[in-house]
């Protein structure tokens, strides 16, 4: 279990340096379509390299004759996915600092496991005292800014993290 919260902290990492990006393009008027393209590009540039050391070559081979033979599925899926996920993180974006979206993202860790227990999955008490400290940092991370006078813009940043998490 150790191991999958390293993974989530990690993906956490790699996910937080992009809503920095993001919040900056927004801030510079950049269109959030060019962000989602990066994040897209950057993210199959990291997925290649892990499958190919962790799995093998013959396992993209193997991802993309799926891809080939269910590629409708892959197409309105991935589209789902694009439009609801990042039309979320991108309205996030717009409305809270980089470093606040990215701190709430960290959240993905305890939605994983909700959405894996509605799947019958149980974890541990060990598990849920990791997740209670995840959860802890990211509610006094959002609670120090409620004092800025953005307290609407945090929220509504906040909450479209929370659900684009799930």
């Amino acid at each position: 279990m150790f191991k999958l919260i390293a993974i989530g902290l990690f993906s956490g990492l790699f996910f937080s340096t992009t809503f920095i990006l993001n919040r900056l393009m927004s801030l510079e008027g950049g269109h959030w379509v060019w962000s989602a393209s990066l994040r897209y590009a950057y993210m199959i540039l990291f997925l290649l390299a892990g499958i190919t050391v962790f799995q093998g070559r013959s396992t993209i081979r193997n991802v993309l004759s799926l891809f080939r033979r269910y590629w409708l599925f892959w197409i309105i899926s991935g589209s789902i996915g694009f439009g609801g996920f990042y039309s979320l993180l991108c309205f996030s974006a717009d409305h809270a600092p980089g470093w606040i979206v990215a701190t709430t993202w960290q959240l993905t860790i305890i939605a994983s496991l909700v959405v894996l227990i509605a799947f019958g999955r149980s974890f541990p008490k060990k598990i849920w005292l990791f997740s209670l400290i995840v959860f802890s940092g990211v509610l006094l991370v959002n609670l120090s800014q409620f004092d800025t006078g953005q307290e609407q813009n945090l929220l509504m940043g906040a909450l479209a993290v929370m659900l684009a998490a799930f």
